[in-house]
């Protein structure tokens, strides 16, 4: 696989973080326990991660097998932008909301979907379910993390938000451990007996398995009456699944296996 595929990397990981953040507090806003500040908060975020996003689209090469698809990507794209900055707006105005957090993150989830498919990739199915899991676990992390601040400032706000998000995270986790078991088992590849082994396996033991402890550490964290120590759990765990991200991503387009 070329290196020249790796531009893709940063587009996959803004696509995640962006659009799982959104998928994530769209359903909190369904289900309710959160501050208007932290969600409008969030939606100024989204809209970060998805100007970052479509700057990214708009420089990636076009001579790696992975720009195949980007007569579809590139709209979807648009329109995930298009319905991050309504759902801000629409955050502002008091509106409505939720379903457009949700139909846009979809959006974006659909977009890296489309770029799996592209190729890059021994599998590109598998490599579509890792993205979407991607996208669930970066999305809860920093859902979760971000929300940890609000009850800094909000001692009474429900804990209940935050653990929802944290074992929506610890789920994403585990789902990734299992594609990573397939992944490397079904594809024939250097993953994990070339000279990228050591870093396929850091990425599993640091980027998802880590991760797992650390998230039921803030669980139990939670029951404590501050969750200062929540959200320093939270802190080290985004640190963690964003490096997970970004190794996974890079380790299958060098390597051609989707972990």
């Amino acid at each position: 696989m070329s290196i020249a595929a790796l531009p893709y990397v940063n587009w996959i990981f803004w696509a995640a973080l962006g659009g799982g953040s959104l998928l994530v507090v769209g359903c909190t806003e369904l289900l309710g326990g959160t501050t208007r500040g932290y969600r409008l908060f969030m939606a100024a975020f989204a809209v970060v991660c998805a100007a970052i996003l479509l700057l990214s689209e708009l420089n990636l090469p076009g001579n790696v097998p992975a720009a195949s698809t980007a007569g579809l990507r590139r709209p979807l794209v648009i329109a995930f932008v298009t319905g991050t900055a309504l759902y801000l707006g629409a955050s502002i105005a008091g509106w409505p909301r939720a379903g457009l957090a949700l139909l846009s993150g979809a959006i974006g989830l659909a977009a890296m979907v489309v770029l799996a498919v592209a190729g890059g990739s021994a599998s590109p199915g598998l490599f579509a379910v890792q993205l979407l899991l991607v996208a669930l676990t970066l999305g809860s992390v920093n859902a979760a993390m971000l929300l940890g601040h609000w009850y800094l400032v909000t001692p009474r706000l429900s804990p209940t938000p935050l653990r929802r998000m944290m074992w929506l995270l610890i789920a994403g986790l585990v789902a990734q451990a299992v594609a990573f078991g397939a992944a490397v088992t079904a594809v024939p590849g250097e993953a994990t007996t070339g000279p990228m082994a050591w870093l396929t396996w850091l990425r599993l033991l640091v980027g998802t398995l880590l991760p797992i402890g650390i998230a039921g550490l803030a669980i139990l964290a939670s029951r404590a009456a501050s969750l200062q120590a929540s959200t320093g759990l939270l802190y080290i765990g985004l640190a963690l699944v964003m490096a997970g991200a970004i190794a996974g991503a890079s380790i299958t387009y060098l390597t051609g296996v989707p972990v």
